[in-house]
């Protein structure tokens, strides 16, 4: 199956809302994206809902996956279990980098911020993939980067592949395994 994941800045309005209002309006801009990625994959999507632990729930047999950041927004469709993850490369505390890999993850690749949001972002979609939270980031393990946009993570002995892009100093990761994948950017320019 092609996958289109869907990254579009976030809808612009007269104010800048803050708080619940801020977190709603993120979460319609990323409903649009998901919207797009839907026509794109030829799915027509009903109501989305969540279960009691706030993993999304198929729609018309058809799978999706949200993020969202201040800026930019993040969503795909897909006719088997999916995820997405966007982040924003920014500096953060130094022993963030423990939480997030392994002594033998960091063997892997250079130890940076680039890679750290490479991880973040791959452990993130897959967590979703498999209806957990950040809870389970140690348990989700990088185990190859075969190059600069592809990682393949173990989760309790499953394999997976996440295919990343890069974009204006965000990084967004979203399952691969044999999906191909045509990324959708929208943007203001």
């Amino acid at each position: 199956m092609t996958l289109f994941p869907v990254v579009m800045p976030v809808i612009e309005v007269g104010h800048k809302p803050s708080g619940q209002d801020k977190v709603d309006h993120l979460s319609r801009s990323a409903r649009e994206a998901l919207k797009l990625s839907a026509e794109k994959s030829g799915v027509r999507l009903g109501e989305l809902r969540k279960d009691e632990k706030g993993v999304p729930r198929p729609v018309n047999g058809n799978y999706w996956s949200l993020s969202h950041k201040p800026k930019y927004v993040a969503a795909v469709v897909s006719n088997g279990k999916v995820g997405i993850d966007i982040e924003e490369i920014k500096p953060r505390s130094e022993s963030l980098f423990s939480h997030v890999a392994s002594d033998n993850e960091w063997r892997l690749k250079d130890r940076s911020w680039d890679t750290f949001f490479c991880y973040w972002t791959a452990k993130e979609a897959i967590l979703k993939v498999i209806g957990i939270g950040i809870g389970g980031l140690k348990t989700c393990r990088i185990i190859s980067v075969p190059d600069e946009n592809h990682i393949t993570l173990d989760y309790k002995g499953h394999s997976f592949l996440v295919e990343q892009l890069r974009y204006k100093n965000h990084i967004v990761s979203v399952l691969k395994d044999d999906n191909q994948i045509e990324w959708v950017i929208l943007d203001k320019s």
